[in-house]
């Protein structure tokens, strides 16, 4: 039989742990699946906001340099003039989209997780403390299904960068953009309802 390294022991420990704490084998899964899915769009997202800017970045600082990802999205949201309305339209439905994915995302990687029998939350910035904060508190809801809706997001703007991109080298590719809006719009939908989860189970509508 294969020895089993100490590295390996100690992880299945903690996986074990986390399974325990409400973040079962499925949910840790998708965690790992969405963070690298959100990493691809965050590093294509930088690429596509040169190519609207129409930047070469060959030997020099890129404008995105010392700017945020929350600015590149709303950069991405402005669009580009040589866009028709409806292109644009796509652009700032995706921005819409990315925003709150981000906030969900935010939550995800700094917050603190509080474990439930069925899944997880993970709230940034509590204030438990009775602390002032910059920014508000923020958290996110995690089982199989809200990281499958996270995922499935994170990739659909993943391919609108990736039209957008190939629409700023030929205007013909602004077609390819318009074939999105459904899927851009149904992301949207459901990010918004990931960053927005502990406000709209408390409503009496959902």
């Amino acid at each position: 039989m294969p020895t089993v390294t100490k590295q390996r022991e100690e992880s299945l420990r903690i996986l074990n742990r986390l399974t325990e704490q409400g973040i079962p084998a499925g949910v840790q899964q998708r965690l790992g699946a969405f963070l690298v899915v959100w990493g691809i769009f965050e590093t294509n997202l930088e690429r596509t906001i040169w190519a609207l800017n129409g930047e070469a970045v060959a030997g020099v600082r890129p404008s995105t340099e010392k700017s945020s990802i929350s600015e590149w999205i709303s950069r991405l949201g402005a669009g580009n003039s040589k866009f028709d309305h409806a292109a644009s339209a796509v652009l700032k439905a995706a921005a819409g989209a990315a925003r709150d994915l981000l906030e969900y995302r935010h939550a995800l990687a700094h917050g603190c997780l509080i474990p439930f029998p069925s899944g997880g939350l993970f709230i940034r910035k509590p204030s438990w403390h009775h602390e002032v904060r910059r920014r508000e508190s923020s958290e996110a809801h995690v089982d199989e299904n809200l990281l499958d809706m996270a995922i499935e997001c994170a990739w659909a703007l993943c391919h609108v960068l990736f039209a957008t991109a190939k629409a700023c080298e030929d205007p013909s590719g602004q077609a390819t953009l318009l074939e999105l809006r459904t899927n851009i719009t149904r992301a949207a939908s459901l990010a918004n309802e990931l960053r927005h989860l502990g406000a709209l189970v408390n409503h009496e509508k959902y």
